[in-house]
């Protein structure tokens, strides 16, 4: 019996070890998401600007209840901010002081024996111990040189940083303003870059080989290559013109999760592409028929490829997964409607009053990849702004419902008691973000002072989170401290 068991086990060794070459077997090859994944959002982070004088603060939500889990100074006049690795956000501070004559370099003292205020702008590195703010590192950017927009690759060790006020080469480039390079891991300025007049915005794209900048002065494109920073070429579609003319300047820009198109939206509301596969370039440049008028900005949904173009009344949704970017929703943008000021709790100053137009400023999509959410506001005939969210259902692109957001006064009003000089210049006058559960939409409002939650799970409003309290004593200290308001938002680590 043995023998035969014997004779078993060598026969089966037979059949078993030649398909051991087999090329058909089943091998598992990992695909990870490109970080920041937004499925692996705990937080919320919100950049507050507390006036000239003061400086601003971050505040950070913690998704699982509700709650304010950090709360930070910052420098003066936060602008921008964005994820760069698991466990660390950059904040960008412009650091206008608004006096007169300028203080002598970067510092400001108080009083004699006081407090020294840094008032250059800065790039400040917040690193997190889980939803909390453990550790801030601040690095110093040229004075004066109104720094206002950052833009990193995930896990790039390399920032980049607009200077739209900081000529780097005066004699032969006295109309170009800078980007800096900031190495975050030694913590300094390590080049600084010429590029257009006024540069708007960045992009990097998520293989960190190439940046793009939308310099809107002068209503061109700058790129390069990130491992020398050697200019790279852009033409059009014929490689005959370059570089090739925009229609309108360029303001915002948005790089694919494939680093194969860089997506740039000008101040006409018109989309444009970049054709970025090459190694050596040159980019095709291409501007497509589609356009939102009124639009400052893009959302880039990383999930399902799309961007959401928030402007005038309407959203455009374009599919970018395509060779070439392509209208969704009917070929139009999708008007919003506005709602109805008697859905409006009872108490809120807008719920009897007279809507006027509807202004639609930002979105924010879902990483489960069910829904888009769509800040909006008017202001009523009493002046307080009406905010309001709309939800979009992604799978046809069409409005779920429309979520009403208590209302509170205008404050770019000058001749009101609740007049917030910030709320008319800032960029952002209203942020949105999603929690990386999905559980949770939020819009930041500068006029408000606050950030609103909405529960996805019943598309309602719940509740809202004010703005920190001044951290830090004004210049000079008898002045009172200035309300802080919201500037910018991201969901954080």
């Amino acid at each position: 019996m043995k023998r035969f068991l014997w004779l078993g086990v060598v026969a089966l060794l037979f059949a078993i070890l030649p398909s051991c070459g087999d090329i058909f077997r089943p091998i598992i090859i990992p695909n990870p998401p490109v970080f920041p994944n937004p499925a692996a959002a705990h937080t919320i982070v919100t950049l507050s600007d507390n006036g000239d004088l003061t400086s601003g603060s971050v505040m950070v939500i913690d998704v699982s209840g509700d709650s304010i889990a950090s709360i930070k100074s910052l420098g003066i006049h936060p602008v921008h901010a964005v994820q760069r690795t698991a466990n660390q956000v950059l904040a960008l501070n412009q650091a206008v002081t608004g006096l007169a004559p300028p203080p002598s370099g970067c510092l400001v003292q108080v009083q004699v024996g006081g407090p020294i205020y840094n008032v250059c702008p800065s790039l400040t590195q917040l690193t997190f111990s889980g939803t909390a703010i453990a550790t801030i590192t601040t690095v110093t950017l040229p004075a004066s040189s109104a720094a206002s927009f950052v833009a990193v690759a995930p896990n790039d060790t390399n920032a980049y940083v607009t200077l739209p006020a900081y000529v780097p080469d005066p004699v032969n480039h006295p109309n170009d303003d800078g980007v800096a390079v900031v190495n975050t891991a030694s913590n300094v300025v390590t080049n600084i870059l010429t590029v257009g007049n006024d540069p708007e915005a960045l992009a990097v794209t998520p293989d960190t080989t190439k940046l793009y900048v939308a310099n809107k002065g002068d209503g061109t494109l700058s790129a390069f290559n990130t491992v020398d920073f050697s200019a790279r070429a852009i033409c059009d579609p014929t490689g005959k013109v370059c570089p090739p003319p925009l229609s309108a300047p360029p303001i915002w820009l948005s790089a694919r999760s494939d680093s194969q198109q860089v997506y740039v939206l000008e101040t006409s509301g018109t989309l444009a592409w970049l054709n970025t596969t090459t190694t050596a370039g040159p980019d095709t440049f291409t501007e497509t028929n589609i356009t939102v008028p009124g639009a400052a900005t893009m959302i880039y949904d990383s999930i399902l490829d799309r961007l959401y173009i928030p402007g005038g009344d309407a959203v455009g949704i374009v599919d970018v997964s395509q060779s070439a970017p392509q209208w969704l929703a009917g070929g139009a943008p999708v008007s919003i409607p506005t709602v109805s000021p008697t859905s409006r709790a009872s108490g809120d100053p807008c719920a009897t009053t007279t809507p006027g137009p509807l202004s639609v400023v930002g979105a924010a999509a879902l990483p489960d990849g069910t829904r888009a959410y769509v800040g909006s506001f008017y202001v009523d005939n009493l002046d307080n702004i009406c905010p309001q969210v709309t939800v979009i259902t992604t799978s046809n692109n069409s409005i779920k419902t429309t979520a009403p957001v208590p209302g509170f006064p205008d404050a770019t009003n000058p001749n009101s008691q609740y007049y917030v000089p910030i709320c008319t210049t800032t960029r952002f006058r209203m942020t949105m973000a999603a929690s990386g559960d999905s559980t949770r939409a939020y819009l930041a409002s500068c006029d408000g002072g606050n950030v609103n939650f909405i529960d996805t799970s019943s598309d309602t409003y719940i509740l809202s989170t004010p703005a920190p309290s001044s951290v830090r004593p004004p210049i000079p200290p008898s002045s009172q401290n200035p309300p802080q308001n919201p500037v910018f938002m991201i969901a954080g680590p």
